[in-house]
């Protein structure tokens, strides 16, 4: 192409081809390749990095891994991720998320400390049998607020969870009218339960019988915690169990990505959105497209033939 290089300059390029004998779409084409370099932020300490959070952190998806490396600067996309993962086989199989009954309705929080759920959870120790963990957890900035760990399963113990809870986040030892959501265990319908939590400043909320989903936000904070924290290790006795679910309580609120908070530890989702207008003002225009996009969703489904059809049936 060096001799077309100089005669393009002083004749039509129609006729320099037909001096030359090439075709005109062959000038063209040569004439626009172009060689250009690729830079990757993908670097050998990237991989690393991803390999190093994936061997802490067993439990973690992709999109965790993305988020905890953001959180510490590193910006990729979370496809990358994905794929770095799949390369050098750091995946786990996908989750299944079952469709959850409709039922009573129930208080839907706008903002941080107005609901709060409460239930237990069990967690064997090898040498002790069945221990047992109360959590009390904040439903909208998903904070871990307080727990009691116990050899026993009563009431009392119930109630040291809210105190625990109320300790950390109100000094004063009453809170605003926060809702309490509950189970119907034995733990929570006493009315020695009833009488403290009320003492508190609680109002009481419990979910249907048989309509565990009602209170699933704890439900799912107990799979998370034992999945990430507890099943990845043994328990041999209660004093271990009190050091790790100590560690898990503060990795759980100021380390741990969540995905329904923009991947945010949940005490730094909470000092943001009460403390930055317009990360707030973001977030409730995201949330407020969430659930609209859900309510559309379920009124398609309820619409559908195939549920009215299942309905049926039911009612027979």
């Amino acid at each position: 192409m060096t001799a077309a290089a100089e005669l393009a300059g002083i004749m039509p390029v129609s006729r320099m081809c037909t001096l030359l004998g090439i075709p005109r779409r062959t000038y063209y084409n040569r004439k626009s390749v172009k060689i250009r370099l690729v830079k990757t932020r993908v670097t050998p300490d990237v991989v690393e990095r991803i390999s190093d959070i994936c061997s802490e952190r067993v439990t973690y998806g992709y999109r965790m891994i993305w988020a905890m490396l953001r959180n510490e600067g590193i910006h990729l996309n979370p496809k990358t991720v994905l794929r770095i993962m799949r390369e050098n086989d750091l995946t786990l199989p996908e989750r299944i998320h079952r469709n959850v009954k409709g039922g009573k309705k129930l208080f839907r929080p706008t903002g941080p400390d107005q609901l709060r759920e409460t239930d237990l959870t069990y967690i064997p120790a090898i040498n002790e049998g069945m221990t047992y963990l109360f959590n009390v957890k904040d439903v909208f900035s998903k904070k871990w607020t307080g727990y009691f760990y116990s050899r026993t399963c009563n009431r009392r113990d119930a109630v040291s969870s809210i105190e625990d809870s109320v300790s950390r986040e109100f000094p004063g030892g009453t809170v605003p009218g926060i809702v309490l959501r509950e189970d119907n265990g034995s733990q929570y319908t006493s009315g020695y339960f009833g009488k403290r939590v009320k003492a508190m400043g609680f109002v009481q909320e419990f979910i249907e019988k048989s309509t565990p989903e009602q209170n699933g936000d704890i439900k799912s904070f107990h799979c998370s915690l034992k999945t990430d924290y507890i099943w990845t290790m043994e328990i041999r006795d209660f004093e271990e169990g009190r050091k790790i679910i100590e560690n898990a309580f503060s990795d759980y609120n100021n380390i741990r990505p969540h995905s329904s908070i923009e991947y945010l530890p949940p005490a730094v989702f909470r000092e943001r959105y009460l403390n930055d207008p317009e990360f707030r003002s973001g977030y409730d225009e995201k949330l407020r497209k969430r659930m609209e996009k859900m309510k559309t969703k379920r009124e398609t489904k309820i619409n559908s033939p195939e549920y009215i059809k299942e309905v049926k049936e039911v009612d027979r």
